[in-house]
């Protein structure tokens, strides 16, 4: 070895020597020199021209010099329009109106600012250099962001960038947090620091650095308990990466904002040192039934995943046995479930006992009581490895939807609406809505426009596609559902890439394991310029499904030159059932409206009869045979109603009526609604209630006379019937005018009937 050593070495002299004798004009090495130094120390400046307001602007007048070597950068992108200095004895910072601010001025670069005719201040509580600008809502000036130029007209580099001379100072939370003194602030207010020993607060191996709507600050907390908040913008090269997991070092730059609030910015990611990254126990690798057992009563946290076996017998308040637990259904309580490493362990030795707090979710949704169909399904669990009830458990577990996950969905809800206008713009979905990002680093969020809020996607600012985003509902509980149906509203912005929105039904609520059903609702599509109006889905029918599911709105796109911005409003799901005791006129020539003044013979499905009448239809506003006064359909649905339209004439071949099917079982209340819509004033005509014996014989006879009726505009009748015969309702004009010309016409709808 050292033999070819000694040759390598050889070699590469004689390539050197040759590299000489060649004749090249080599460009020397430029070494900027600053031709002035600094004649008073960054602490020593701060100190001089503070003031305690929030806000102010102050011009440096005298031949004052300060240096200091670079300690942030912007390369990527968690620090803005900022540059930061430090020397041996402060550190300040500078707001510059410009971007790429580390191409010029690199971290460990020495420069020189001549501060005469400069300006320091403060921009909401940050001591800065900065330019003049007036804060009209406060009536204060303040620190705002020079020009690059400006900046460069103050400034020399000195030598080349040293990172020997950016060593952070070492900082407590407890020295900062909660002290907003001048002499605090003074001292680390700008300054590169480095704090000891500490963890990122809920880092659970999948928590990003920010989320991507907007910037986001994640706590990191020390052992004794103290909170400092690192702000992370979204628009960070890594804000989708997981923040780091255990305990280890965070370095970054101290500022403070807004009310004597200190946060820390990171440089980059690499300012978190030496965390071991160990995912052991969070969702992304949790513990197995068998290592939890293993790590009892070591103070160890975190998730655990296994089968659910059995529940704790009526009566134990100590396992001392296979004996003392339920293994099959039916389940006596709801107040424990036993897990294992499979689902045929029939061995408490082998398993952990798990309590489902009362009042909670996690017993709402986990019991064997309610849902036997949980035995022998894989759960995932939150909590401290602790004994319960005499052998392995998990303690400490609240109950929240966040600190379990089940492998199919219980429970769930038969009603469901949701217009977001709860929610705050850029905040928190609404309850029991989920967010699930399966790859790039977007995400659905709040937005709102022209006061209407709604949720949104799209991947434009994002960095790292392509992008599979899901908005998912709470559990839905199609089985006991009166209407099992959904609906909701989409619009389509910006439409310009191939980007999609796809709508699932969902097993469960994580997208990555559920059995997925792909939807065909009606969809927004893009209009010639700007924006779609918010488009209905039209009624999705899912009665052929039984049991619990959650909706999954799936934004999917590659990487694209112009995003598509997708907004989701109006979900409604299930509600009260839909009234069976209604007519059908609906299913009258197949669905046609007639023209307001065509009269033929029309039937039902049901079998109701109508003969020489016409079929109009309820809309949004007038437009023969369509008319706003009928409006909705009385059974709950979001659909139009129809109405028969029958014709007064006196002539036998004119004269309209109406028959309706057997209503068996009787009848309470009768219900309807009624109109005119041609130039035939008032409303006259009866409705008879006949027994379904045959003969027939009149129960009641309900005359409507109406003749102040205001032409198109509804009315309503409900009558009381109370009979327990079946019956059959029939309908006609009583032809107040006597013509026998097309007249006396009205329209009737939405009959519906009470048992």
């Amino acid at each position: 070895m050292k033999r070819l050593n000694l040759f390598l070495n050889a070699l590469l002299l004689m390539l050197v020597a040759v590299g000489c004798n060649e004749d090249f004009d080599m460009p020397p090495m430029v070494v900027p020199h600053a031709e002035h130094q600094a004649n008073m120390t960054i602490a020593e400046f701060k100190a001089k021209y503070w003031q305690d307001a929030r806000n102010f602007i102050d011009t440096c007048k005298e031949d004052t010099y300060i240096h200091g070597w670079v300690t942030s950068s912007d390369e990527e992108g968690n620090i803005y329009k900022h540059l930061y200095i430090q020397d041996e004895t402060a550190g300040i910072g500078i707001s510059i109106d410009a971007n790429s601010i580390c191409n010029t001025y690199r971290l460990g670069q020495e420069i020189v600012i001549n501060m005469k005719d400069f300006w320091i201040g403060k921009y909401n509580g940050e001591y800065l250099i900065g330019k003049p600008e007036w804060y009209p809502q406060q009536s204060v000036w303040e620190a705002g962001r020079m020009t690059l130029d400006q900046f460069k007209e103050h400034v020399e580099i000195n030598g080349l960038p040293n990172l020997e001379k950016i060593n952070p100072i070492e900082v407590n939370i407890g020295d900062v947090v909660g002290h907003s003194d001048a002499e605090t602030q003074l001292k680390y207010q700008g300054q590169f620091v480095i704090i000891r020993d500490v963890e990122w607060v809920g880092a659970d191996g999948e928590l990003p650095f920010s989320e991507s709507a907007s910037s986001t600050t994640r706590n990191i907390k020390d052992e004794d308990g103290n909170v400092l908040g690192v702000n992370n913008s979204n628009y960070a090269n890594f804000r989708g990466d997981p923040l780091p997991v255990g305990r280890g070092d965070v370095q970054g730059i101290l500022y403070m904002s807004g009310s004597d609030k200190w946060g820390l910015y990171l440089r980059d990611a690499n300012d978190c040192i030496g965390f071991d990254n160990d995912t052991k126990g969070y969702p992304s690798d949790p513990w197995t039934v068998t290592e939890a057992i293993e790590l009892q009563d070591q103070g160890k946290k975190g998730w655990v995943t296994g089968y659910i076996v059995g529940a704790i017998a009526p009566g134990v308040n100590e396992v001392a046995g296979s004996s003392d637990i339920e293994w099959e259904a039916p389940f006596t309580l709801d107040n424990t479930i036993v897990i294992a490493p499979s689902a045929d362990v029939r061995d408490f030795s082998k398993c952990i006992a798990v309590a489902l707090p009362q009042g909670s979710s996690f017993r709402r949704d986990a019991n064997l009581k309610d849902f036997p169909e949980l035995l022998g399904t894989q759960i995932w669990v939150k909590g401290s490895l602790a004994s319960f009830m005499g052998m392995a458990g998990i303690t400490n577990n609240t109950g929240s939807i966040d600190e379990y996950k089940l492998s199919i969905l219980t429970g769930g809800v038969t009603e469901l609406t949701e217009n977001f206008e709860s929610c705050v713009k850029n905040g928190p979905m609404p309850d029991g809505w989920i967010l699930k990002n399966v790859k790039g680093d977007k995400n659905w969020y709040i937005d709102e426009f022209d006061s209407n809020k709604y949720a949104s996607v799209t991947g434009y600012s994002g960095k790292q596609p392509p992008y599979d985003a899901w908005l998912i509902t709470p559990a839905l509980d199609i089985t006991n559902a009166g209407r099992k149906e959904l609906s909701f509203q989409s619009k389509v912005r910006y439409y310009r890439g191939t980007d999609v929105l796809e709508v699932y039904l969902m097993s469960t609520n994580d997208p990555t394991t559920a059995e997925l059903v792909k939807l065909n609702p009606t969809l927004a599509t893009a209009a010639i310029e700007g924006q779609s109006e918010f488009i209905s889905s039209g009624t999705i029918d899912l009665s052929q499904y039984e049991g619990t599911y959650c909706i999954g709105f799936r934004y999917v796109s590659e990487q694209q030159s112009n995003y598509t911005t997708w907004q989701l409003d109006n979900f409604k799901f299930g509600g009260k059932a839909l009234l069976q005791t209604i007519d059908d006129f609906e299913t009258m020539n197949g669905g046609t409206p007639t023209s307001q003044t065509q009269f033929a013979d029309l039937t039902s499905t049901k079998g109701w009869k109508a003969f020489k009448c016409g079929l109009l239809i309820g809309g949004e506003s007038d437009a023969p045979p369509t008319y706003s006064a009928i409006g909705k359909k009385a059974d709950g649905s979001d659909r139009w109603a129809y109405a028969v339209h029958l014709n007064g004439s006196t002539d036998a071949n004119k004269k309209s009526h109406i028959e309706s099917p057997v209503i068996s079982g009787g009848m309470k209340k009768l219900s309807f609604g009624y109109g005119y819509f041609l130039t035939d004033p008032g409303v006259k005509f009866h409705v008879r209630v006949m027994t379904a014996t045959s003969p027939a014989t009149e129960i009641q006879d309900i005359i409507i006379d109406n003749p102040d009726a205001v032409k198109g505009q509804a009315y309503y009748y409900t009558a009381e019937i109370n009979t327990t015969s079946d019956v059959v309702l029939y309908i006609e004009s009583l032809s107040k005018s006597g013509s026998t010309s097309n007249k006396d016409r009205f329209a009737i709808w939405n009959i519906t009937w009470e048992k």
